[in-house]
């Protein structure tokens, strides 16, 4: 009785070591990565191969890519797509074990990407973020600068370094973990922390982006808001692309000030925010709709300006 028992037991725990083994397989092989653009620099890619593509992206538009060992067309160890004017594009591995090397110009500077195989990891996204990536706009609020707002996120970008290395720079600000994700239908978004900096009165709002489709989808950059207590705040910084590419991870920020009126929010980080953001396509479906309830004209129910005419001819 007592071996049958010792047996079930180790059986149990074997599928349960099997099972983790597969979910760390399964991350290992689907990470999500950022990086700090800096000239000169050679950053090393993971590619996929069988499972999937690995897309790099940048703040904004490409200038040039160029290859060694990769190509459009399958003829390298590498297949890429890119399009004109975008600001990321997709590669995958075709034979196990190989690499190569992509050179990327962005922002009139040229970068490194040094392209490797690995069969037990991959990167499905790499986000590049840095200074000059353009497309960023802000409002400020409060008396808080612009160049304040954005300092604030680059900030919140950096914040576990700084924290183990230079905590005296964040004395004055709280972070929450909070790992909630919003469905929008078409992509979800994943609110990973919040930070809140208590002399600016400013929250910095970490986001993680997915579109699981097969389709670009395009969003405003700056309609980010956060709802807390039946209020909408808009944002007041945003570091965002505007663009999710498909099959994608990407990362975004955005910060609230004070509030719409003017005054202090004094708001925690730990909230229950509710985070708000335009798509393109949900643009084009107001307007859609909108047209058809025109073309169709008044329902029988609706009240004209002409009834509430009162002592007309009738």
């Amino acid at each position: 009785m007592l071996k049958t028992r010792l047996m079930f037991i180790i059986l149990v725990m074997t599928k349960l070591m099997g099972i983790y083994a597969g979910s760390d397989s399964v991350e290992h092989m689907n990470r999500y990565r950022e990086f700090q653009l800096v000239p000169g620099e050679i950053y090393r890619i993971k590619v996929k191969k069988d499972d999937g593509v690995t897309t790099v992206t940048f703040p904004s538009a490409i200038s040039r890519i160029a290859g060694v060992n990769v190509a459009a067309n399958g003829s390298g160890d590498f297949l890429i797509a890119a399009k004109a004017g975008s600001h990321y594009f997709s590669l995958v591995a075709l034979k196990p074990g190989v690499s190569g090397t992509l050179t990327v110009v962005y922002n009139r500077k040229t970068y490194i990407l040094y392209l490797v195989h690995d069969e037990k990891e991959a990167d499905a996204a790499a986000n590049f973020t840095g200074p000059g990536g353009g497309g960023r706009r802000m409002s400020g609020g409060n008396g808080v600068t612009p160049a304040r707002l954005l300092s604030l996120i680059d900030l919140s970008k950096a914040y576990d370094l700084l924290l183990q290395r230079y905590p005296h720079e964040l004395r004055d600000s709280i972070r929450a973990k909070n790992n909630r994700i919003f469905d929008f239908g078409k992509f979800t978004i994943e609110l990973k922390e919040v930070i809140r900096y208590n002399a600016e009165d400013t929250l910095v709002f970490k986001l993680l982006m997915r579109n699981p489709s097969e389709e670009e989808i395009l969003y405003d950059k700056f309609s980010f808001s956060a709802r807390v207590a039946g209020k909408s705040h808009p944002m007041s910084a945003a570091d965002a692309s505007g663009i999710m590419p498909p099959k994608s991870a990407t990362w975004a920020f955005f910060a609230i000030t004070g509030t719409p009126t003017g005054g202090r929010n004094n708001f925690s980080p730990d909230n229950d925010f509710i985070i708000g953001v335009t798509a393109k396509y949900m643009e084009e479906e107001f307007r859609s709709a909108s047209d058809q309830r025109v073309s169709a004209g008044p329902s029988p129910d609706t009240v004209r300006p002409d009834d509430l005419v009162e002592g007309g001819e009738q």
